[in-house]
């Protein structure tokens, strides 16, 4: 095992949530352990905490990558987190960008609503994730609720003890790899609590190519969502969670029962799931993917909770 790494804490300038950032919905496998949290970024294991008050990150690197050898250069470790938690994004500029297209299609009644709903979730960031972890994640997500998503992919992971990390009593587990999942079959996954989508992803594992999901990042939306929309059991909703969370495509708009619930409750409007995906890119422009973030965080976080993701 590698050496636990020297802690490393530097200041930003711009607003960050991470409590908001890792229990919204977007990752399902960091742990908070009193006022840290533990998760990998690129293979890495980390523990960080963020201090509101001197706007303060705190990051542990406690294992690196097991395919890497050596520490960081200096400051590599800090631009890989403040990349994984979306820091570069300009808050500012997708406000506005968000307010002028609802004032550009009439919907000026709603821009002062939203400007509240954004007000309440500052420093929520679109994460820059492993586009493998969250497309099978994603996938197994139809009709679950987070707690029990997250179990289960906690299961999942335990399968492959080569990938655990130890750090003071606790145990934490890097995500298979294809090659690794390519060893299990469906009777495998249903015995952790898959059921039908089991058999979704094995097609998955099996068809599963890391040049094809590469080459994708340069296609147009599209073809990526044409692309992802071929994968049984990849609807609407999943096909735009991977992308907003694993390509960084802002204009995506996924919709799940709470962003369906809040739409018909305040817009009036309902429909299948590329309708309503439609309508929000069309209400909410190209920053869309935060907009969506931001409405499930006060809808489901800051207001009631539980139900089906």
């Amino acid at each position: 095992m590698m050496k636990t790494e020297r802690q490393e804490s530097w200041k930003i300038q711009v607003p960050f949530h991470l409590d908001y950032c890792l229990n919204c919905g977007q990752v399902f496998r960091w742990k908070k352990l009193g006022n840290h949290w533990f998760g990998f970024i690129e293979g890495h294991l980390y523990r960080i905490e963020y201090e509101e008050s001197s706007q303060t990150i705190r990051a542990l690197r406690i294992s690196g990558d097991t395919g890497r050898t050596g520490a960081d250069s200096e400051g590599e470790s800090r631009r890989r987190i403040e990349r994984y938690f979306g820091l570069y994004d300009s808050l500012s500029a997708i406000r506005e960008s968000i307010l002028t297209n609802l004032r550009e299609k009439g919907y000026n009644w709603f821009v002062g609503k939203f400007d509240d709903i954004f007000s309440k979730s500052l420093g929520l960031r679109i994460l820059r994730q492993d586009v493998w972890e969250v497309a099978v994640s994603f996938l197994l997500s139809s009709q679950t609720n987070i707690p029990a998503l997250e179990r289960k992919l906690d299961a999942l992971c335990r399968l492959f003890p080569q990938n655990e990390v130890r750090y003071e009593g606790e145990s934490y587990y890097r995500f298979p790899k294809r090659e690794s999942l390519a060893t299990l079959c469906e009777e495998d996954f249903k015995r952790l609590g898959f059921g039908y989508r089991s058999a979704w992803l094995c097609e998955m594992v099996r068809r599963f190519r890391e040049s094809d999901f590469r080459s994708i990042r340069t296609e147009t939306y599209d073809r990526q969502l044409s692309f992802l929309l071929s994968f049984p059991g990849v609807g609407y909703k999943v096909a735009h969670c991977i992308l907003l969370f694993g390509y960084s495509v802002m204009r995506a708009f996924p919709v799940d029962i709470w962003i369906s619930r809040w739409i018909k409750e305040v817009f009036h409007v309902e429909g299948a799931p590329d309708r309503l995906t439609s309508w929000g890119q069309n209400v909410f422009g190209e920053y869309s993917g935060y907009a969506q973030e931001y409405i499930f965080n006060v809808y489901r976080n800051l207001g009631s909770d539980g139900g089906e993701i």
